[in-house]
């Protein structure tokens, strides 16, 4: 049949393409699912079922949890269920969609994580992509939320997500494939029910091509999300390190060109605003970035641009210095080479990072001063301060080196100690 041939083929052409050391297939028992292991059990290739059984509809969950099992036991297929009673996380509130897909996603990831190649194949369809365009439309979604789910979205793979569920359920039916039926699918106090039960049912009633529309307008969303994908990576360095982005850049993005370079960077969409309103802030001004997936510790207001810093960096090493006595003084000096009297010098020198509390006599200035005063006078990026070295001697700040030097040991003659930082 037709249909058999349309469903097999375009199946096993995809899985011909995306080879992985291991696959796992998210099988709820319904429809979608029992055909896509239906299929997969035809394909010679290792593969594990993975089911999740929330315990919300009593007998009816242990019913789904039973037909996976059974098909498993006798294809002599690897078979692994979470039972999660999620009535006691809804406890505390918060929505129950929502919270079902967090757990199942972290049992998925759970065993992906088991294999350096290992991919998971999802039953989604051609009308839950539509209904996901109308979903992320009516929530004010972004070009990429409307454009929906990707057939490859590693380590993702939806061999159905070209074929409509009608299909699937003919296939099923002419296969003699069992499945369950969940009734809480037909339960409008859902909104992607409300969406499929009835607002797009009288929608197609009225405009009977609006499917094909919505189908035009994800791939041209797609190619469009691709380009500003491309354009804003620009922006990221290739290696991982801290860098900063200038508001003359940030102004030739667009909004949704920012969005997919915050995708890029693992930051929380929420924080799209706040992160742009820190150029109208003061310098050093921080958002931190508590993302566990973000390998970035904050961004930081500097001058104008964003400073992004990363959370861990191996520390630099102090810097070094040579001394060596001179006869003369020059007419004209620099920050990097210092003049010392060696009679004003206590103890040996050396090199430490600065620490709040130390002071210092800078030149030209009557009296002491705070190093951090000094760095934030002097417009230092607050994520840098702590960066910063001092050269002392055993009881007195020399030179915080770059920015001042200390009044209290220079020479004002010579022989004096001439000081130079390599």
């Amino acid at each position: 049949m037709a249909l058999v041939d349309n469903i097999e083929s375009s199946f096993n052409h995809l899985l011909s393409n995306y080879n992985a050391e291991h696959y796992y297939l998210a099988v709820s028992g319904g429809c979608d699912s029992m055909v896509m292991l239906s299929l997969f059990q035809k394909q010679k290739r290792t593969f594990t079922v993975l089911h999740v059984n929330y315990h919300l509809r009593g007998e009816e969950s242990d019913g789904d949890e039973a037909i996976v099992r059974q098909f498993c036991e006798d294809h002599s297929i690897p078979f692994y269920v979470l039972s999660h009673e999620l009535s006691k996380d809804l406890e505390d509130g918060g929505n129950l969609q929502s919270l079902a897909r967090d757990v199942r996603y972290d049992f998925f990831k759970s065993y992906l994580s088991k294999h350096e190649s290992a991919i998971l194949c999802l039953a989604h369809h051609q009308d839950d992509q539509e209904e996901t365009f109308w979903m992320a439309m009516a929530r004010g979604g972004g070009i990429r939320a409307m454009s929906g789910m990707k057939t490859v979205e590693k380590p993702f793979l939806r061999p159905f997500l070209k074929h409509r569920k009608i299909e699937i359920l003919n296939y099923a039916r002419v296969q003699n494939i069992k499945w369950r039926e969940d009734l809480s699918n037909q339960s409008n106090k859902y909104t992607r029910n409300i969406w499929r039960n009835v607002l797009l049912p009288e929608l197609k009633a009225k405009f009977t091509h609006i499917s094909s529309s919505v189908e035009l307008l994800q791939d041209h969303f797609d190619e469009q999300a691709y380009h500003d994908r491309q354009v804003s990576r620009l922006l990221i360095p290739s290696t991982f390190q801290d860098f900063e982005i200038t508001k003359e850049e940030l102004s030739r993005l667009h909004s949704n060109q920012w969005i997919e370079f915050l995708d890029q960077m693992n930051i929380r969409k929420n924080l799209a605003l706040p992160i742009i309103d820190l150029l109208n802030g003061e310098n050093g001004k921080k958002i931190f970035l508590d993302s566990m997936d973000n390998g970035y510790k904050a961004v930081w207001k500097r001058e104008n641009s964003l400073y992004f810093e990363i959370k861990t960096q191996t520390p630099s090493l102090p810097p070094v210095f040579n001394t060596f006595m001179i006869d003369s003084l020059p007419n004209k000096f620099s920050k990097t080479e210092l003049y010392l009297d060696l009679n004003k010098i206590k103890g040996n020198l050396s090199v430490r990072r600065w620490q709040y509390g130390d002071r210092m006599c800078p030149i030209g200035l009557k009296g002491s001063k705070l190093v951090a005063d000094i760095l934030k006078d002097d417009k230092a990026h607050a994520s840098d301060k702590s960066k910063h070295w001092v050269l002392v001697d055993e009881e007195k700040i020399i030179s915080l080196i770059g920015y001042r030097i200390d009044q209290r040991a220079l020479a004002n003659k010579a022989p004096c100690l001439k000081l130079v930082f390599e």
